[in-house]
């Protein structure tokens, strides 16, 4: 007769053959003649689970751990076993209890790691998988997920750091380059795209990462390379909405409109009840209010939409209604800056200048604002007591809101600070003349101590300015007396009666996203050229002075652009002005800050700080507002100006 061991080695020769049968009849055997044999147990036990019959073999299985605890093997086989059967407490247990028999062991450090992954104890995986590195440092796999769990519980450094190593270790690991990419992305690190792209090579069937190289190129302002990728993205996932609307948003910036709207049509044919579908249809069709309509009827709550149709209802100069699907947008998400940012535009439009400049603070975490934090370490100044210590004042945006907001530095002063100011070079000179400003520096050039800081147009916020407050007192700024001799000498030596002079502007800076509607061009200025007992100076500076080339000027033009070397010296020409006749644009605030009349060309829905339905500004005490009709049409308001300057010409005869 065969010993024990004799008839388990028989028995597991059947098992590992396949005969299943014979080899299942010889186990009951074993176990009906020595029923707690654990080798017999945990064999029976483990054919029973190849067989699909689990809760039996997770008795057998039970029985021989019972037997023999210290057994890592058959720990990890019932681990194994518990898994399967979805109980996954008892699988990482049993795991646990293996791994302290044998801690050496990256094949149970690793299993670990992936239960208690899925049982979501992102802890508890983690350590697996730090220790499974410990164990055996060359092994990528581990290294990988330790990255991706990183990245998920938001501690993006570190992730960074494990990912780097896995592509170390593999470099065809399309998984570690993925997430490697997204994590660089959420650092802004310059290698996002390099990564991204990587792991499209390698991942040539994954719509997510060519979705999320599409978003680094996007975000980098790579818009061509953006389109390609996000293409790649919608040929693998058709209906891939975060696709479809990143896709329509840089279509829109190539000037491809019509494919954005005949892939986003396409789309909503299959399936209409695609909300970020519509909203994507309505990026790329900016005038219409339907899309959004039809978003927001199907997600009442998609906070892009309600800004998006908030936004277009603000430039339809529907403020009241769109201030309410503004105020939905902030409740939705009362830590969303664009949204914050959004009703911060709409609430300063409308007149509501203590709720807009809080609002208007969430500029800085907006992701594509144009301009960024300086990141200085002294903290902000919002209004606090600075009598006898030191404040930088420093420019933002564009030159006219430095011009706008620079009226606030001598008020500082007043308060007992010592300012300084810090702009860019071409505004150096002009704002010298500022009374109470020690110094004022170009950016870039090395700064003293100073206590506290605050950008140019946080400083209403800061003085809790209200329409009734503003400090509207002009001039604040003055020309420099020897360059406006020089020009006045210039522009009037003895004519003094010669005719009414008239400064012209007709662009702004063609980068500014609005700068199409607010800027009417040459052309449209043609009616004040006809205008007799005039003299006009073109003080248009930048692209827009391209428009001379393509027009032939009367002799009472006269272009000054090419002796403007600065705002100094648009001063000191303005200074010898009787008008100034300007777009939206910077030169409108120069004037406005001298105390020279000034005329400002407005759109159908103007920039902020011009406000709504009046032909003054509380801002500028010597500006006249002509506004648009209604939206692209300059015509009128330029045969408006016409008629008025005729008029004043006509009064100095």
């Amino acid at each position: 007769m065969a010993t024990l061991d004799e008839a388990l080695a028989i028995a597991l020769d059947l098992h590992t053959a396949g005969r299943t049968e014979e080899a299942e009849t010889l186990y009951g055997r074993i176990l009906d003649a020595v029923p707690d044999e654990p080798n017999a147990l945990h064999l029976y036990g483990l054919l029973c689970a190849q067989g699909g019959r689990l809760e039996q073999a997770a008795g057998l299985l039970g029985r021989a751990v019972a037997l023999r605890p210290g057994q890592p093997e058959y720990r990890a086989n019932l681990a194994t076993l518990h898994q399967a059967r979805g109980d996954l407490a008892a699988a990482a247990e049993e795991y646990r209890a293996a791994l302290r028999l044998c801690p050496d062991s990256a094949a149970l450090a690793m299993p670990l790691a992936a239960v208690a992954r899925q049982a979501g104890d992102s802890g508890l995986a983690l350590a697996a998988y730090r220790r499974t590195t410990l164990i055996q440092p060359d092994l990528a796999e581990p290294m990988v997920q330790s990255g991706i769990l990183l990245r998920y519980a938001g501690r993006t450094g570190e992730a960074v750091s494990a990912l780097r190593r896995a592509v170390r270790l593999r470099p065809d690991h399309g998984e570690a380059w993925h997430h490697l990419g997204v994590a660089l992305q959420r650092i802004g690190d310059l290698d996002t795209a390099m990564a991204l792209a990587q792991a499209v090579a390698l991942l040539p069937e994954d719509a997510t990462a060519r979705l999320n190289l599409g978003r680094a190129h996007y975000d980098a302002g790579r818009w061509d390379a953006a389109v390609a990728a996000l293409r790649g993205a919608l040929a693998l996932d058709p209906a891939n909405d975060d696709a479809l609307e990143l896709f329509a948003a840089a279509r829109r910036r190539t000037n491809g409109e019509g494919e954005t709207v005949t892939a986003l049509r396409r789309l909503l044919r299959l399936s209409p009840d695609t909300a970020n579908g519509w909203y994507a249809l309505s990026l790329a069709e900016p005038g219409a209010l339907g899309s959004l309509r039809r978003a927001l009827a199907l997600q009442p709550n998609h906070r892009n939409a309600l800004s998006g149709l908030a936004n277009r209802l603000r430039d339809r100069r529907e403020v009241s209604a769109s201030l309410r699907l503004h105020d939905r947008a902030v409740r939705l998400q009362p830590a969303n800056a664009e949204a914050r940012w959004n009703r911060s535009l709409a609430r300063l439009l409308a007149g509501d200048l203590t709720g807009g400049w809080e609002d208007y603070e969430a500029r800085w975490d907006v992701a594509d604002f144009p301009t960024k934090p300086r990141g200085l370490p002294q903290p902000l100044w919002s209004g606090e007591d600075i009598a006898g210590q030191t404040i930088l004042l420093h420019e933002e945006q564009g030159r006219g809101d430095a011009i706008q907001f620079v009226r606030y530095a001598p008020l500082a002063a007043a308060r007992g600070a010592r300012v300084l100011l810090e702009v860019g070079a071409d505004l150096v000179s002009l704002f010298r003349s500022l009374p109470g400003v020690e110094r004022v520096f170009a950016r870039g050039e090395a700064l003293p101590a100073f206590d506290w800081q605050c950008p140019l147009l946080s400083l209403p916020r800061a003085f809790a300015t209200r329409l009734e407050t503003i400090p509207a007192a002009v001039p604040y700024l003055t020309a420099d007396p020897a360059r406006a001799a020089v020009w006045r000498e210039r522009l009037v030596g003895g004519q003094e009666g010669d005719g009414l002079k008239v400064g012209l502007v007709w662009a702004g800076n063609p980068h500014f996203a609005g700068d199409r509607e607010r800027s009417p061009g040459l052309e449209a200025l043609a009616p004040l050229l006809a205008v007799p007992g005039c003299r006009f100076f073109g003080l248009q500076v930048g692209p827009g002075h391209d428009d001379l080339e393509r027009r032939a000027m009367p002799p009472s033009f006269t272009d000054l652009a090419p002796e403007i070397r600065d705002f100094a010296d648009t001063a000191a020409i303005m200074a010898s002005l009787d008008l100034v006749v300007s777009s939206c644009t910077a030169p409108a605030h120069l004037a406005g800050a001298l105390g020279v009349p000034v005329w400002v060309l407005l759109s159908h829905t103007p920039d902020w700080r011009w406000l709504l339905d009046r032909a003054d500004n509380p801002w500028y005490p010597t500006a006249r507002l002509y506004r648009q009709p209604r939206p692209g049409d300059w015509a009128e308001v330029t045969e408006e100006i016409a008629a008025t300057l005729a008029e004043r010409a006509a009064s100095l005869l």
